[in-house]
């Protein structure tokens, strides 16, 4: 009988042990050239696994090898118009014939510098995992997230519980822990596409996301690190989804080299003048916010370089700024921030604020929201709802993008 216990006992430990153990991070991201992008971490395997795409056994292939601080990442690219993805009888989420419901969210991870150390222990101060759950159980028919998914740059200060135990720096635990493991239940429940935040930039969290997270290709031996990577365009039924790369550069100034790249860049994508567009990039280019004495206007490369440039019908979604919202400017493309999905947040208040002075560009008005959270987009209805982590909803916007001169109302 003792002899059963201590087997039964050893039995438990490894089941527990075995319950804890995280298997391969698997999800299916759009990507350019209309594509989906199936990708598998390495964790538990030294092979690609196979992958049954409607059916059909398929290879994948080895996008990123092994090496000493990130595991290998395999890839297998498919039509958008896939039906059935499964690994090892898992199925993998696919795209509906008609994508209507989006999320979007940004700035997810728990921030450790020098100046500040967020309690990433802590559910309510850093609830990514929560807000990843509440958003798995809206059902969406894609993800789209504006960036910034990595801040645990350097080591918890010694003393500090909020954090202790966290990994930092540049490796597969701090990527991990910052996304891949709180965000699985996205990767359950949706197609997901990625903007590159500026946490991502070149001689910072570049290396995890090449390796994992870029629609492009991953870099080849010697190969720089892109410091903007291509734009690319994602159509999902009624609106274009321009990916637009500004995670590098500053905010407050520009430069024209800096200008002639953006404009040359959309100038590629030649993008039809009477579409209606939704354009996703991690900077945004209006904000209004007063931290101290200094006020945040938001991006003047963009400002600038895409005046006049883009279809009326264009829309900005953006992060980088740590709270909820939305800016409906009078001769300006009209912007939405959400950039409050886990990264500690600025406070902003509960505000709607008219007639503002934004750097000498008018808003009708400018409605922000503090807390944590993310939006649902409704695209055959315009309608863009905002959500607390725990799925309370906060808020609401219509964009009326028909009209000669798009506008928001907002509640």
């Amino acid at each position: 009988m003792r002899f059963f216990k201590f087997v039964t006992g050893i039995s438990l430990l490894a089941l527990a042990f075995l319950s804890n153990a995280q298997s391969n991070p698997q999800w299916v991201q759009m990507v350019t050239n209309d594509q989906l992008s199936v990708r598998v971490v390495l964790l538990n395997d030294t092979q690609c696994p196979k992958v049954s795409v409607d059916n059909v056994p398929t290879a994948m292939h080895l996008r990123a090898a092994k090496v000493v601080d990130f595991p290998a990442v395999c890839e297998l690219l498919v039509s958008r118009d896939t039906r059935s993805i499964k690994i090892k009888q898992q199925a993998l989420p696919t795209l509906p014939s008609v994508v209507d419901r989006i999320a979007i969210l940004g700035d997810t991870g728990c921030r450790i510098n020098k100046i500040n150390a967020q309690a990433c222990n802590d559910a309510q101060a850093w609830p990514l995992r929560e807000l990843s759950a509440s958003i798995g159980a809206q059902t969406p028919d894609i993800i789209l997230h504006v960036g910034d998914y990595f801040y645990r740059e350097t080591p918890c200060p010694e003393g500090d519980k909020g954090c202790k135990g966290s990994p930092s720096g540049y490796n597969w635990d701090t990527w991990n822990a910052d996304w891949f493991a709180p965000a699985n239940s996205l990767f359950q429940s949706s197609v997901i596409a990625l903007s590159r935040g500026n946490h991502e930039e070149c001689g910072r969290a570049q290396n995890g996301w090449s390796r994992y997270l870029s629609p492009w290709a991953y870099p080849k031996a010697g190969q720089a690190c892109a410091e903007m990577e291509k734009p690319y365009i994602l159509k999902l039924k009624w609106v274009n989804y321009i990916m637009f790369d500004s995670s590098s550069g500053q905010d407050d100034r520009t430069s024209e080299p800096q200008l002639a790249l953006y404009k040359k860049a959309i100038a590629q994508l030649k993008i039809d003048k009477d579409s209606t567009n939704i354009f996703l990039t991690h900077r945004p280019m209006w904000t209004y916010n007063k931290i101290k004495s200094t006020y945040y206007y938001g991006n003047l490369t963009q400002q600038i370089a895409f005046k006049n440039l883009l279809p009326k019908r264009t829309l900005f979604v953006s992060g980088h700024a740590h709270y909820l919202q939305v800016l409906d400017m009078q001769t300006d493309y009209d912007q939405v921030i959400i950039g409050n999905s886990g990264t500690e947040l600025v406070k902003v208040g509960n505000t709607t604020q008219k007639n503002v002075d934004i750097n000498k560009h008018m808003a009708n008005f400018v409605y922000s929201r503090s807390g944590f959270g993310y939006g649902i987009l409704t695209e055959s209805s315009k309608t863009l709802k905002f959500y607390k982590q725990n799925g309370a909803h906060t808020g609401e916007c219509i964009w009326l993008s028909d009209k000669q001169h798009p506008s928001l109302i907002c509640q």
